[in-house]
Formats: C-alpha cells, structure tokens, sequence
C-alpha cells in the first residue's frame, strides 16, 4: 500500500496521499453513522477512481466506503483499470461474489468493431486503400480522442492507425448529435443525448447533455441488440458511445467504457442526481449491493 487504506497513483506527493487518507478516515466514519453503525463497501481493483467517475459519486450518494484496499471486505466488487487492455488480477479470484467486469478486459476499437459485426452484422471499418469517399483515422486505443477526417482512397496507411467510415451524426450545421447508453448488464432505460460542436466531433467536449428515455432514441430491435453485444463482450457495467447515421439510418457502437466518468459534461443538476440514483438502484437490484 503506498497510502495507509488505499493505493494512489505512484507519483502522487505523499503529502497528497496522506490528505487522502484522512479524507476516507473522516467519510468511513461519517458512512458508519448514516448507516446505521454499519460498514459497507464498493471494492474497485487495482485502481482508485478519479472522484468524477460515476462510481465514486454511487459510492458518496449511497453512503459507501469506495477502496481499492484487497483485504476490505466489500458488499459489491469491480475490476477497475482505466486502460485499454486491462492486466490480469488473479486477487480478485479470492472473492466469493460476483466481480463486475471481471471479462471486460479489452475496450479496443478493433476489439469493439468485430464484436459489433458478429451481433450487428455490419462494421464501421473499411480498407482505406480502397474505399471512395471520407475516412475517418484514429488510434486503436480508447480515450485518444485523435480522429481525422481523410479522404479516400489513400496511397499509404499508419499501422498503428484503425480506419473507418465517417459516421453523419449532425445535429445541424454546426452540432454533431451523440448517443451514450449506461449499461448494468443490460442498457438501462435512461441514456444521456450530447452534443458537441461538429469542429470538435473526435474531441470529448460536450456543450450540451439531455437524459432521455432509451426507448425515444433507440428502437426495441436496436436495443436488444445492444444487450446482445454486451453479452458477448461480457460488459456489466460502464457506457457504450453510439452514434446514428443520417446516410442509412443505423446505429454504431464506436466505443466502450468499463471506467465511466459522469454523467457527461453539462447535464443539468437534478437530472444528474436522478442518473447516480437510478445507475446505484440497478448496481443493487443485479448484483445485491445492499442500501
């Protein structure tokens, strides 16, 4: 342990660590009493959630102590690396309850488009030495945000490059329209509607958030498609990053995220509360977090 209850980044300054130990001794303490002198505890291994992640606000809204401390004794248990390929954590097999995401292991690009063909039967990938017409090139792994618009054919590739199809989810001329979908076990029937500016449409800024009903915004085919492929993939919990295209109608799965932060940028005040509250009401009913 490089902090006295939980592990921190390993170049965290140990005056940093140590002010955040006497945080969770002050929150442990505060949880105890609104829980009826009761401990109860979200384990989230091998890493430590930033403190805008969706967890760590379940965690504080429910009253649980949120650790990465193995030898806790946790009422819910989730395998948390905020990576692409996440590494293997045999610690994890001492526990009796189920693991959430413990499968979930490989969040890639290619990973996510084969998955989605074999469920969907149609990709977002295409041969860039091939293909007439706009190209859309970025990293394979998650997070980079590095997309660029190319137009194709190209004469020569980058390897350590994934090509797709450029996905028209224009809101208008000036907004792109983005589709995200929280997932426990299944998508839940809330889903949050961003927008971004077209400019900026590979970026993760946001200038605006609605939460709607799934069910408004995707079809009931659509959906249970949706929870086919995370079947598949074994994703449990986290976002899925969908978008609609205006040239054919259908929807893509372009992302995954078992590390979620949230809800996104600029969603008002009262609908976040209600998406913390519905997504902590979901992780009890499916996996018996007891609140």
């Amino acid at each position: 342990m490089n902090g006295l209850f939980n592990n921190y980044r390993s170049n965290m300054p140990l005056i940093e660590r140590l002010i955040k130990d006497l945080k969770f001794v002050g929150l442990k303490a505060k949880h105890f009493f609104k829980n009826g002198f009761k401990n109860k505890t979200i384990l989230v291994y091998p890493e430590f959630p930033n403190k805008r992640t969706t967890i760590f606000k379940i965690a504080r809204h429910y009253n649980y102590n949120l650790t990465n401390n193995i030898k806790s004794k946790p009422d819910i248990v989730i395998n948390w690396e905020d990576v692409t390929f996440k590494s293997n954590c045999p610690e994890l097999q001492q526990f009796s309850k189920h693991v959430i995401n413990a499968e979930s292991s490989d969040i890639s690009k290619v990973y996510v488009d084969n998955a989605f063909k074999e469920v969907f039967g149609y990709s977002t990938f295409i041969d860039p030495l091939t293909y007439k017409g706009k190209i859309v090139r970025k990293s394979d792994l998650n997070a980079k945000h590095d997309g660029t618009i190319l137009n194709g054919p190209l004469k020569t590739i980058d390897e350590e490059s994934i090509y797709q199809i450029l996905i028209d989810n224009s809101y208008n001329d000036t907004l792109v329209k983005d589709i995200r979908v929280p997932v426990v076990i299944a998508a839940l029937d809330f889903t949050y509607i961003k927008y971004r500016d077209i400019t900026e449409r590979f970026k993760n800024t946001t200038v605006d958030t609605q939460v709607v009903n799934t069910g408004d915004v995707l079809s009931k085919k659509e959906i249970e498609l949706i929870n086919q492929f995370c079947k598949k993939i074994h994703f449990e919990y986290g976002e899925l990053d969908i978008l609609r295209n205006k040239d054919d109608d259908k929807i893509y799965i372009v992302d995954i995220n078992n590390t979620p932060y949230g809800p996104p940028a600029n969603t008002p005040i009262e609908e976040e509360k209600k998406a913390i509250q519905e997504l902590g009401r979901h992780l009890k009913e499916r996996f018996t977090l007891k609140v």
